[in-house]
C-alpha cells in the first residue's frame, strides 16, 4: 500500500456525498462519539469537515437523478453520482474533470456506468481484460433488477444522456473545489495523523482493524477530510491498482472496537439480523468468504439486491472484507458477533 496525497476533486466528491444525507452528520458524529476509542478526538478531526460544509452551505446539489435518487430507502446506499464518478473519473489523470469525463464517455460509451450500476461480475473492479456485455443485454437485466422504479428511471436518464450529467457533475465539483481549497490549506496540519498511521509498524494488521477492509499491496490509499468517518475503495476501469479513500477520522482512532453495548445499539444490530436472507448470508460466510456474484448465485438472488444486504451487515459489523484476486471477498466476522451475545446476555440479566 502506498499514501497519496489528498486530492482536490476527491475532497469535492466526499462533500458532495456528505450533503446529500446532510441531517445524519450531527447524529453520527454523536454515534462515534460514544464508541471511538479516543472519543476527544472526535471534534478535532470533524472540523475541517464541518466547515467545508459550512462554506458549501448555500451550493445546493441540483435537482436532477444523478443526486436525488437512492438504491433504497438506506441512507448506506448509493446514488448514482457514485457509480457515475467511478465510470468516468480517474485522480490520477491531471485533466480537469469534464474534459476527462467526455473523453473516457466518448472512448467507453454509457457501458461502464451500467455495468457498475449493475454489479456486473464486481464491476467496480473492472480490469484491463475485462469485456462488458452488450449493451441491450444490460438494458434488460436493468429492467428485472430489485430496484425502486425511481432508481431504474433515474439510471436510464443517465444512460441514454450521460454527457448532460458528466457536464453537471463536473460542474458541482468544481464548484465546491474552489469553495473548499482555503480550508484545505487551513487544515494541512490533519494529513500527518495520516502520515503517522503509515509510518508506524504492522500497517496491514492496524488497517485492517481501523477499516474493517484487508487491501491489496497494490492500492493507493488517499486521506480525506471531507469524507471523516467513512472509507470507500474501488478501481476504476481499465486501471491495474485499487484506490481506496479514507477518511481522515481512521488514521486518528478506532471506532469500531467496541465491547459494551448500549440497548440502543443491541437493537439496532438484532434489527440487522431479523432477515432469513442476511442469516443466510452469514451462515454462508460461516463456512468460507466468498464475494457477491457468488452469494447472488447461490441464493438465487440479482447481485444488487445482495449489495443492499452486504450494506447493512458490514455497517453493522457482522462481516469484513478483503480485495484480492479483482474481487471483494467478504468474511464473518466472529469477533462483533460473539460481542453482541455477550451483551445481549447481559443486558437481560443471563448468567
Amino acid at each position: 500500500m502506498k499514501l497519496h496525497p489528498f486530492h482536490l476533486y476527491l475532497e469535492a466528491l466526499g462533500v458532495i456525498w456528505k450533503k446529500s444525507d446532510l441531517d445524519l452528520f450531527p447524529q453520527t458524529l454523536e454515534n462515534i462519539r460514544s464508541r471511538a476509542e479516543k472519543p476527544e478526538l472526535v471534534p478535532i478531526m470533524a472540523e475541517p469537515c464541518q466547515k467545508m460544509l459550512d462554506v458549501c452551505a448555500d451550493i445546493s446539489l441540483p435537482d436532477s437523478p444523478l443526486f436525488q435518487v437512492k438504491r433504497t430507502d438506506d441512507p448506506m446506499e448509493s446514488r448514482p453520482f457514485q457509480e457515475f464518478f467511478i465510470s468516468y473519473y480517474n485522480v490520477e489523470d491531471p485533466r480537469p474533470p469534464l474534459e476527462q469525463m467526455l473523453s473516457n464517455l466518448r472512448s467507453e460509451g454509457n457501458k461502464v456506468f451500467l455495468s457498475c450500476v449493475l454489479d456486473i461480475d464486481d464491476a467496480n473492479t473492472i480490469n484491463t481484460e475485462s469485456v462488458y456485455p452488450p449493451q441491450e443485454e444490460m438494458l434488460k437485466q436493468l429492467r428485472v433488477e430489485d430496484f425502486s422504479p425511481e432508481y431504474r428511471a433515474a439510471v436510464m436518464e443517465i444512460a441514454l444522456f450521460p454527457e448532460i450529467y458528466a457536464a453537471q457533475l463536473a460542474g458541482l465539483l468544481e464548484e465546491i473545489a474552489q469553495r473548499i481549497a482555503p480550508v484545505l490549506d487551513q487544515y494541512q496540519d490533519r494529513f500527518q495523523y495520516a502520515q503517522d498511521f503509515f509510518a508506524a509498524p504492522n500497517l496491514h494488521e492496524r488497517m485492517q482493524k481501523r477499516i474493517r477492509l484487508r487491501l491489496p499491496e497494490n492500492t493507493l490509499v488517499i486521506p480525506s477530510l471531507s469524507m471523516f468517518n467513512m472509507g470507500w475503495s474501488y478501481q476504476p476501469p481499465h486501471c491495474n491498482h485499487f484506490y481506496f479513500m479514507m477518511g481522515i477520522l481512521f488514521c486518528a482512532t478506532d471506532i469500531f472496537s467496541q465491547t459494551e453495548l448500549t440497548g440502543e445499539q443491541i437493537s439496532s444490530r438484532m434489527k440487522v439480523l431479523g432477515d432469513p436472507t442476511r442469516l443466510e448470508i452469514l451462515r454462508i460466510l460461516g463456512e468460507t468468504p466468498t464475494y457477491q456474484a457468488d452469494l447472488a448465485k447461490r441464493l438465487k438472488l440479482t447481485t444488487p439486491t445482495i449489495s443492499h444486504h452486504m450494506s447493512l451487515l458490514i455497517h453493522a459489523g457482522f462481516i469484513t472484507d478483503e480485495i484480492r484476486e479483482n474481487r471483494i471477498f467478504y468474511h464473518l466476522n466472529t469477533q462483533n458477533i460473539t460481542v453482541l451475545t455477550e451483551n445481549l446476555r447481559e443486558h437481560l440479566g443471563i448468567q
